[in-house]
């Protein structure tokens, strides 16, 4: 009866989120796992993670809007899941394609498994040089509609994440040109990978952190060096602030809010209004 409910259970959450789009759900080489260095699993606070359970799931999902046009650039958003969830439980509680659908960004949605239901940040394969950029040519033979040679130039990348997602994003981030990263309280470390990357003007960062989520101290830690050392100017606000014009206005932006560390994602839409509303080019 457990294993029918569990199969029940993802079903309607595939039937769900299928929304009006198409959905590519397949096994990837390169994808994060299975991977060598969590082949005998993982002890985080005196329990053991097997690696059948938790690091055998090769799984990339994919989701194209209805609305989606292929242009001569091919967005590309990310989303890489926290502590403790799988791709089937982050889309469902975070509302991640609803709320995709809502921004009408013109873009695809990539979601490659990563610890699966496990106390771990580790990012896998996906830490190692030059898999993600064939993750990358991967999702773009999947999705279509490009005849000439593959090009990372060809597409613009966007990086996010909740929580523990923070690593393996800063891991790509070493080796991938990328041109967005929405953090969700996720400012854990990687420090260095993130401060070299948000030293270009041009890269869009976006990073909401709490109170009690872990990521406070660390969060005014980058703010200061971007100020002081690397001179890059930046946005700090409350959530309750943010607005369209905020987010029309500013490229670099850091979000104090109120709420919990699971709600971030999903109050006032966040997920939502981050992806719709981007800066608007400066002549």
């Amino acid at each position: 009866m457990k294993y029918f409910l569990t199969w029940i259970f993802t079903i309607a959450v595939l039937t769900v989120f299928a929304q009006e789009g198409k959905t590519i759900r397949y096994q990837s080489h390169y994808s994060m796992f299975p991977d060598t260095v969590r082949s005998k699993g993982h002890d985080y606070n005196g329990k053991h993670y097997d690696a059948e359970s938790h690091y055998n799931d090769s799984s990339v999902f994919i989701y194209l809007p209805k609305s989606y046009k292929p242009g001569k650039i091919t967005n590309l958003v990310f989303w890489f899941h926290g502590w403790g969830n799988n791709i089937d439980s982050a889309l469902h509680q975070y509302q991640l394609l609803e709320q995709f659908d809502a921004s009408e960004r013109n873009a695809v949605f990539i979601f490659p498994e990563g610890p699966k239901n496990a106390p771990d940040s580790y990012g896998g394969k996906l830490e190692q040089p030059a898999v993600f950029q064939e993750l990358v040519k991967e999702v773009a033979g999947k999705i279509g509609g490009r005849k000439k040679a593959f090009r990372m130039e060809d597409f613009s990348i966007t990086l996010a994440g909740h929580s523990g997602a923070y690593r393996v994003i800063s891991r790509i981030l070493n080796y991938t040109p990328v041109k967005e990263v929405i953090l969700f309280d996720a400012m854990y470390g990687g420090n260095e990978a993130y401060l070299k990357w948000l030293s270009d003007a041009s890269n869009r960062f976006i990073n909401i952190y709490t109170k009690d989520g872990g990521t406070f101290d660390n969060s005014q830690f980058i703010m200061k060096q971007l100020s002081d050392t690397l001179h890059v100017p930046y946005l700090k606000a409350n959530e309750e602030s943010i607005g369209e014009k905020e987010l029309r206005g500013d490229n670099k932006l850091f979000i104090y809010s109120s709420k919990g560390h699971n709600e971030v994602i999903t109050n006032n839409r966040n997920w939502e209004r981050f992806l719709r509303f981007v800066p608007v080019a400066k002549n």
